[in-house]
Protein backbone atom coordinates (compact mmCIF):
# COMPACT_ATOMS: atom_id res chain seq x y z
CA UNK A 1 0.00 0.00 0.00
CA UNK A 2 1.26 3.48 -1.18
CA UNK A 3 1.43 6.67 1.29
CA UNK A 4 0.03 9.85 -0.16
CA UNK A 5 1.39 12.88 1.17
CA UNK A 6 -0.78 15.83 0.70
CA UNK A 7 -2.35 18.88 2.21
CA UNK A 8 -4.97 18.73 4.49
CA UNK A 9 -8.52 19.43 2.98
CA UNK A 10 -10.72 22.01 5.09
CA UNK A 11 -13.76 19.41 5.51
CA UNK A 12 -10.67 17.51 6.96
CA UNK A 13 -10.20 19.94 9.87
CA UNK A 14 -11.93 17.76 12.29
CA UNK A 15 -9.72 15.01 11.94
CA UNK A 16 -7.01 17.16 13.65
CA UNK A 17 -9.13 16.18 16.88
CA UNK A 18 -8.01 12.63 16.64
CA UNK A 19 -4.63 12.82 15.61
CA UNK A 20 -4.00 15.24 18.61
CA UNK A 21 -5.31 12.85 21.35
CA UNK A 22 -2.28 10.21 19.14
CA UNK A 23 -0.10 12.93 19.69
CA UNK A 24 -0.04 12.49 23.55
CA UNK A 25 3.07 10.73 24.45
CA UNK A 26 2.28 7.84 27.30
CA UNK A 27 5.61 6.63 28.53
CA UNK A 28 5.37 2.89 28.91
CA UNK A 29 2.85 1.00 31.33
CA UNK A 30 0.76 5.10 31.45
CA UNK A 31 -2.75 3.97 30.93
CA UNK A 32 -4.10 6.54 27.95
CA UNK A 33 -6.05 9.18 29.12
CA UNK A 34 -9.72 9.50 28.26
CA UNK A 35 -10.50 11.32 24.57
CA UNK A 36 -11.76 14.43 26.41
CA UNK A 37 -8.54 15.39 27.92
CA UNK A 38 -8.03 17.46 23.92
CA UNK A 39 -10.94 19.55 25.35
CA UNK A 40 -8.42 21.41 27.43
CA UNK A 41 -7.39 24.67 26.50
CA UNK A 42 -3.63 23.69 26.62
CA UNK A 43 -4.15 20.93 24.20
CA UNK A 44 -7.18 23.11 22.20
CA UNK A 45 -4.96 25.82 21.11
CA UNK A 46 -3.34 23.02 18.67
CA UNK A 47 -6.37 22.48 16.99
CA UNK A 48 -9.45 25.54 17.38
CA UNK A 49 -10.87 26.93 14.13
CA UNK A 50 -7.57 25.29 12.77
CA UNK A 51 -7.08 26.83 8.86
CA UNK A 52 -8.69 30.41 9.80
CA UNK A 53 -5.11 32.02 10.46
CA UNK A 54 -2.08 32.74 8.92
CA UNK A 55 0.79 30.17 9.93
CA UNK A 56 -2.18 26.81 10.24
CA UNK A 57 -0.97 24.52 7.38
CA UNK A 58 -1.55 20.76 7.84
CA UNK A 59 0.25 17.96 6.16
CA UNK A 60 -1.61 14.53 5.78
CA UNK A 61 -0.77 10.87 5.20
CA UNK A 62 -3.48 9.22 3.17
CA UNK A 63 -3.59 5.25 2.27
CA UNK A 64 -6.62 3.58 0.36
CA UNK A 65 -8.42 6.99 0.91
CA UNK A 66 -7.92 6.90 4.63
CA UNK A 67 -6.10 9.54 6.53
CA UNK A 68 -3.51 7.58 8.79
CA UNK A 69 -1.47 10.46 10.24
CA UNK A 70 -0.91 14.33 10.39
CA UNK A 71 1.70 16.54 11.26
CA UNK A 72 0.42 20.34 11.31
CA UNK A 73 1.48 23.77 12.68
CA UNK A 74 0.18 27.23 13.81
CA UNK A 75 2.02 30.37 16.03
CA UNK A 76 0.97 29.33 19.24
CA UNK A 77 1.68 30.02 22.66
CA UNK A 78 2.28 26.22 23.44
CA UNK A 79 4.85 24.05 24.65
CA UNK A 80 6.83 24.64 21.65
CA UNK A 81 6.26 28.30 21.58
CA UNK A 82 9.35 30.66 20.15
CA UNK A 83 8.50 33.80 19.16
CA UNK A 84 5.00 35.26 17.53
CA UNK A 85 6.25 34.19 13.96
CA UNK A 86 7.75 31.05 14.73
CA UNK A 87 4.99 28.62 13.94
CA UNK A 88 5.31 25.30 16.78
CA UNK A 89 4.36 21.54 14.96
CA UNK A 90 2.84 18.39 16.07
CA UNK A 91 2.86 14.93 14.48
CA UNK A 92 1.02 12.00 15.15
CA UNK A 93 0.33 8.59 13.35
CA UNK A 94 -2.69 6.00 13.83
CA UNK A 95 -1.66 3.50 15.90
CA UNK A 96 -1.18 0.76 13.64
CA UNK A 97 0.86 2.91 10.79
CA UNK A 98 4.18 4.32 13.28
CA UNK A 99 7.24 2.96 12.34
CA UNK A 100 6.43 2.51 8.55
CA UNK A 101 8.34 6.28 7.84
CA UNK A 102 5.33 8.02 7.02
CA UNK A 103 6.05 10.17 10.02
CA UNK A 104 9.61 11.48 8.34
CA UNK A 105 7.37 11.62 5.22
CA UNK A 106 4.74 13.99 6.70
CA UNK A 107 7.39 16.21 8.77
CA UNK A 108 9.44 16.94 5.37
CA UNK A 109 6.56 17.38 3.73
CA UNK A 110 4.95 20.12 5.86
CA UNK A 111 8.86 21.51 6.15
CA UNK A 112 9.05 21.63 2.91
CA UNK A 113 5.24 23.61 2.76
CA UNK A 114 6.58 26.16 5.16
CA UNK A 115 9.59 26.94 3.03
CA UNK A 116 7.73 27.91 0.41
CA UNK A 117 5.41 30.12 2.12
CA UNK A 118 8.30 31.33 3.73
CA UNK A 119 8.90 30.61 7.31
CA UNK A 120 12.47 30.07 8.32
CA UNK A 121 12.04 28.40 10.95
CA UNK A 122 9.62 26.14 13.40
CA UNK A 123 9.64 24.76 16.81
CA UNK A 124 8.02 21.71 18.70
CA UNK A 125 8.25 20.66 22.48
CA UNK A 126 9.19 16.89 22.80
CA UNK A 127 9.53 14.87 25.93
CA UNK A 128 13.08 13.29 26.61
CA UNK A 129 11.94 9.94 26.32
CA UNK A 130 9.59 10.36 23.18
CA UNK A 131 11.41 8.36 20.39
CA UNK A 132 10.03 10.61 18.19
CA UNK A 133 12.76 12.48 19.63
CA UNK A 134 15.30 10.80 16.93
CA UNK A 135 12.70 11.85 14.01
CA UNK A 136 13.18 15.58 14.59
CA UNK A 137 16.85 15.42 14.94
CA UNK A 138 17.20 13.32 11.24
CA UNK A 139 14.66 16.17 10.24
CA UNK A 140 16.95 18.66 11.17
CA UNK A 141 15.53 20.48 14.35
CA UNK A 142 18.14 20.69 17.37
CA UNK A 143 17.49 21.29 21.36
CA UNK A 144 17.57 25.00 22.12
CA UNK A 145 16.74 24.63 25.86
CA UNK A 146 15.45 21.86 28.29
CA UNK A 147 12.15 22.26 30.10
CA UNK A 148 11.84 20.32 32.98
CA UNK A 149 11.39 17.02 31.28
CA UNK A 150 11.02 18.20 27.77
CA UNK A 151 13.29 19.67 25.14
CA UNK A 152 12.39 22.85 23.00
CA UNK A 153 13.51 22.31 19.63
CA UNK A 154 14.18 24.61 16.90
CA UNK A 155 14.08 23.56 12.95
CA UNK A 156 16.46 26.49 10.97
CA UNK A 157 15.18 26.62 7.28
CA UNK A 158 19.23 27.88 6.48
CA UNK A 159 20.68 25.48 8.25
CA UNK A 160 18.60 22.43 6.98
CA UNK A 161 19.22 23.71 3.98
CA UNK A 162 23.40 23.23 4.69
CA UNK A 163 23.31 19.73 6.29
CA UNK A 164 21.12 18.54 3.12
CA UNK A 165 23.85 19.48 1.34
CA UNK A 166 26.72 19.01 3.30
CA UNK A 167 29.60 19.02 0.32
CA UNK A 168 28.34 22.71 -0.69
CA UNK A 169 31.57 23.97 -0.09
CA UNK A 170 33.66 21.05 -1.50
CA UNK A 171 31.27 22.00 -4.80
CA UNK A 172 32.48 26.24 -4.69
CA UNK A 173 36.02 24.92 -4.25
CA UNK A 174 35.80 22.46 -6.82
CA UNK A 175 33.77 24.75 -9.74
CA UNK A 176 36.74 27.30 -8.37
CA UNK A 177 39.67 25.08 -9.76
CA UNK A 178 37.90 24.35 -12.92
CA UNK A 179 37.72 28.05 -13.78
CA UNK A 180 41.25 28.45 -12.76
CA UNK A 181 42.06 25.60 -15.44
CA UNK A 182 39.75 27.12 -18.26
CA UNK A 183 41.69 30.70 -17.48
CA UNK A 184 44.83 29.56 -17.83
CA UNK A 185 44.03 28.51 -21.21
CA UNK A 186 42.67 32.03 -22.15
CA UNK A 187 45.43 33.98 -20.03
CA UNK A 188 48.00 31.62 -22.06
CA UNK A 189 49.84 31.31 -18.41
CA UNK A 190 50.48 28.17 -15.58
CA UNK A 191 48.93 29.54 -12.88
CA UNK A 192 49.25 26.29 -10.84
CA UNK A 193 48.89 23.40 -13.26
CA UNK A 194 51.27 20.68 -11.27
CA UNK A 195 48.97 21.79 -8.08
CA UNK A 196 45.63 21.47 -9.82
CA UNK A 197 46.17 17.99 -10.82
CA UNK A 198 47.28 14.81 -9.35
CA UNK A 199 50.34 13.48 -9.89
CA UNK A 200 49.32 10.55 -11.47
CA UNK A 201 46.38 12.38 -12.71
CA UNK A 202 44.69 11.14 -16.74
CA UNK A 203 43.70 14.19 -18.73
CA UNK A 204 41.52 12.79 -22.23
CA UNK A 205 40.35 14.71 -25.09
CA UNK A 206 37.84 14.50 -27.00
CA UNK A 207 39.15 13.66 -30.06
CA UNK A 208 41.75 11.29 -28.79
CA UNK A 209 44.68 12.28 -27.28
CA UNK A 210 45.82 11.37 -23.68
CA UNK A 211 48.65 12.60 -21.37
CA UNK A 212 49.45 10.88 -18.34
CA UNK A 213 50.57 12.56 -15.18
CA UNK A 214 50.28 16.59 -14.58
CA UNK A 215 53.71 16.83 -16.04
CA UNK A 216 52.83 15.62 -19.15
CA UNK A 217 49.49 17.82 -19.08
CA UNK A 218 51.62 21.01 -18.10
CA UNK A 219 54.12 20.34 -21.25
CA UNK A 220 50.78 19.74 -23.57
CA UNK A 221 49.55 22.90 -21.86
CA UNK A 222 52.67 24.91 -23.14
CA UNK A 223 53.67 23.49 -26.31
CA UNK A 224 49.69 23.76 -27.61
CA UNK A 225 49.89 27.32 -26.61
CA UNK A 226 52.59 27.80 -29.10
CA UNK A 227 49.95 26.97 -32.11
CA UNK A 228 47.01 27.59 -31.13
CA UNK A 229 44.92 30.62 -28.73
CA UNK A 230 41.74 29.55 -27.08
CA UNK A 231 39.02 32.48 -27.89
CA UNK A 232 36.20 31.69 -25.71
CA UNK A 233 35.48 28.79 -22.89
CA UNK A 234 32.61 29.92 -21.22
CA UNK A 235 31.29 27.54 -19.10
CA UNK A 236 27.08 26.64 -18.38
CA UNK A 237 26.66 24.93 -15.47
CA UNK A 238 28.06 22.26 -13.48
CA UNK A 239 26.85 18.57 -11.97
CA UNK A 240 28.23 17.36 -8.41
CA UNK A 241 28.09 13.91 -7.22
CA UNK A 242 30.12 12.50 -4.80
CA UNK A 243 33.78 12.69 -6.35
CA UNK A 244 32.56 13.51 -9.57
CA UNK A 245 31.66 17.09 -11.21
CA UNK A 246 30.55 17.19 -14.82
CA UNK A 247 30.94 20.94 -16.26
CA UNK A 248 28.99 21.59 -19.75
CA UNK A 249 30.79 24.52 -21.73
CA UNK A 250 30.79 25.90 -24.90
CA UNK A 251 34.76 26.35 -26.63
CA UNK A 252 36.18 28.56 -29.88
CA UNK A 253 39.73 28.12 -30.55
CA UNK A 254 41.83 29.70 -33.64
CA UNK A 255 45.31 27.82 -34.87
CA UNK A 256 48.48 30.07 -36.01
CA UNK A 257 47.50 28.00 -39.50
CA UNK A 258 44.32 29.64 -39.70
CA UNK A 259 41.50 27.43 -38.46
CA UNK A 260 39.20 28.23 -36.39
CA UNK A 261 37.21 25.25 -33.93
CA UNK A 262 34.24 25.46 -31.96
CA UNK A 263 32.18 23.18 -30.06
CA UNK A 264 30.57 22.52 -27.09
CA UNK A 265 31.00 19.74 -24.55
CA UNK A 266 31.67 18.31 -21.12
CA UNK A 267 34.30 17.19 -19.01
CA UNK A 268 33.84 14.34 -16.52
CA UNK A 269 36.22 15.05 -13.82
CA UNK A 270 37.40 13.25 -11.01
CA UNK A 271 38.97 14.45 -7.82
CA UNK A 272 41.06 12.84 -5.07
CA UNK A 273 41.11 13.13 -1.80
CA UNK A 274 43.77 16.02 -1.83
CA UNK A 275 40.87 17.88 -3.93
CA UNK A 276 43.09 17.70 -7.24
CA UNK A 277 41.66 16.33 -10.81
CA UNK A 278 42.91 13.19 -11.15
CA UNK A 279 40.72 12.12 -14.32
CA UNK A 280 39.24 13.80 -17.01
CA UNK A 281 37.78 12.98 -19.86
CA UNK A 282 36.45 15.81 -22.68
CA UNK A 283 33.36 14.87 -24.69
CA UNK A 284 32.32 16.74 -27.74
CA UNK A 285 29.52 18.07 -30.07
CA UNK A 286 30.00 19.93 -33.39
CA UNK A 287 28.98 23.67 -32.92
CA UNK A 288 28.31 24.15 -36.56
CA UNK A 289 25.01 21.66 -36.27
CA UNK A 290 22.48 20.92 -38.96
CA UNK A 291 19.88 18.79 -40.34
CA UNK A 292 20.54 16.08 -43.09
CA UNK A 293 17.07 15.25 -43.46
CA UNK A 294 16.12 18.72 -44.28
CA UNK A 295 15.40 18.49 -48.09
CA UNK A 296 13.54 15.08 -47.58
CA UNK A 297 13.83 11.43 -46.59
CA UNK A 298 17.64 11.35 -48.01
CA UNK A 299 20.03 11.97 -45.51
CA UNK A 300 22.56 15.12 -46.91
CA UNK A 301 25.71 14.91 -45.26
CA UNK A 302 28.30 17.30 -45.47
CA UNK A 303 31.43 16.70 -46.86
CA UNK A 304 33.74 18.15 -44.44
CA UNK A 305 36.38 16.75 -41.83
CA UNK A 306 35.61 16.86 -38.18
CA UNK A 307 38.56 19.05 -37.14
CA UNK A 308 38.94 17.95 -33.44
CA UNK A 309 37.09 14.69 -33.28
Amino acid sequence: MSTIIREIRPEEHDLLREFLYQAIYLPEGVEPPPRSVVDLPELQIYIADFGTRPGDHCMVGEIEKKVIGAAWCRIMEDYGHIDSSTPSLAISLLPEYRGQGTGTQLLNGLLLLLREYGYQQASLSVQRENPALHLYQRTGFQIVAEKDTEYLMLWDAAQAMQQENPDMEAEKHRESRIRQWFSMWLDKQDTGIEELFAPDAVYIESWGPEYHGSGKIKLWFDEWNTRGTVQRWDIRQYFHKENQTVVEWSFQCAMTDGTVQSFDGLSLIHWNEAGQICFLQEFGCNENRYDPYAQGENPVFREEQALWF
